[in-house]
């Protein structure tokens, strides 16, 4: 009997233990459901927003920078358009993701609010940091993302786009030069030259041209009944040659005249003419912030020939890349309590709370950003002012809301 009754005790507790590792098992098991199906719903929500809002921003860069030039010069190569494309994805991600990210915690807890799922999971007993805790990781990821886009991706495309937009039409009068002309347009795009064509296929037709001297005085006047473009490249400076037919030039007898009194014309059935196109090359030399690498920034920095206007300047564009990649947390902090609060299961709400925030924010950084050459009212610091006004209030309300 003793021993039966040493026994029992220790049964029970073996069994008591027993149960209280299946409780640990299973909850377990739940949380990580709970993690799955949180996290990869506003992962889906994130996706297809970023994904929306790149193609809008891409397609706005589009018709900002090359909308004129498609109007006018439709030859341009459709692969010199996907280039731009591709050059200007990567930094318009560092903006997509936070906003996206934003869209879908406000979509995604809106939903789980209305249809009192996190009511179901809080009596579970799961704190609301533990319910969100799939989101926070998915924050914390997309910021890291976000931070090796703005110090290394981006100001890459940047610098590309900034040599590609104004060599665009050296390099379209290099591969075609046809696509430089507008049918009955004048074209100005080469430096001292003013040309009237009309355009067929064969080439052009009815041309006129002027050309001025370094004055900026008429020097040469040609007329052509047909025109035929061609390149010339292989020459240490690269030409584009017009074959003219039927073509009537009319030239200063004195190069140093200012008025044209003088001038020698004469008639030629066959007239080769060229115009060196490196005049079209425009060489800007002048860095910007934005274009450095973070280890560029730095280096830049050290110099001690440097304004302080400009140490201003590239101090302002190290702490904005910083800012700038926590903007997934901060806006995530801020997106959970909203979502909850608003209880709507109509994506338009969603919407527009996405809208109100990510402009506002966008706003506060933007302004933040324009103060970066004035030295006196600490930029560098200020760019740090939305994610600490976001922060703090995100945090507010996410308090509030847990001790519900």
């Amino acid at each position: 009997m003793a021993s039966r009754r040493a026994e029992g005790p220790q049964t029970r507790s073996e069994g008591g233990t027993t149960k209280n590792a299946l409780v640990r098992y299973f909850t377990i098991i739940k949380v990580n459901i709970i993690d799955r199906y949180i996290g990869w719903q506003v992962l889906l929500a994130s996706f297809f927003a970023v994904v929306i809002l790149s193609v809008v921003l891409v397609l706005g860069n589009i018709f900002k920078e090359l909308l004129s030039q498609l109007v006018d010069r439709p030859d341009i190569s459709i692969g010199f358009v996907i280039r731009f494309m591709l050059y200007v994805l990567p930094f318009s991600l560092s903006l997509t993701i936070p906003w996206g990210f934003l869209t879908a915690i406000l979509l995604v807890f809106g939903r789980l609010s209305a249809d009192n799922e996190l009511v179901t999971l809080r009596m579970a007993g799961l704190s609301m940091a533990r319910i969100c805790a799939s989101v926070m990781v998915l924050a914390v990821s997309f910021s890291m993302l976000c931070f090796w886009l703005n110090m290394s991706v981006s100001p890459v495309m940047k610098q590309k786009i900034k040599e590609m937009l104004p060599n665009m039409i050296f390099n379209l009068a290099r591969e075609n030069p046809a696509g430089l002309f507008s049918d009955h347009q004048v074209m100005t795009d080469i430096p001292r030259h003013m040309v009237y064509a009309e355009k067929t296929e064969d080439g052009l037709t009815n041309f006129q041209m002027i050309k001025l001297d370094s004055s900026k005085h008429l020097e040469i006047f040609v007329t052509a009944k047909k025109v035929e473009l061609s390149s010339e490249l292989e020459s240490g400076v690269p030409r584009m040659v017009l074959e003219m037919e039927d073509a009537y030039f009319e030239l200063k007898a004195n190069s140093d005249a200012k008025n044209f009194a003088e001038i020698q014309p004469y008639l030629a059935e066959h007239a080769p003419m060229s115009i060196g196109l490196d005049s079209l090359r425009k060489n800007n030399k002048k860095v910007k912030p934005e274009t450095l690498k973070y280890g560029e920034l730095m280096e830049t920095l050290k110099r001690e020939d440097l304004s302080r206007g400009q140490r201003s300047s590239l101090k302002t564009e190290v702490s904005l890349r910083f800012s700038f990649s926590l903007a997934c947390v901060t806006l995530a902090l801020i997106a959970i309590p909203l979502g909850i609060t608003a209880q709507r299961r109509e994506t338009s709400i969603g919407f527009a709370m996405s809208l109100l925030v990510g402009i506002t924010y966008f706003l506060l950084m933007t302004i933040a950003e324009m103060m970066r050459a004035k030295e006196h009212l600490f930029p560098h610091l200020l760019v740090w002012l939305p994610n600490l006004i976001f922060l703090g209030l995100g945090y507010f309300l996410f308090r509030r809301m847990s001790a519900k």
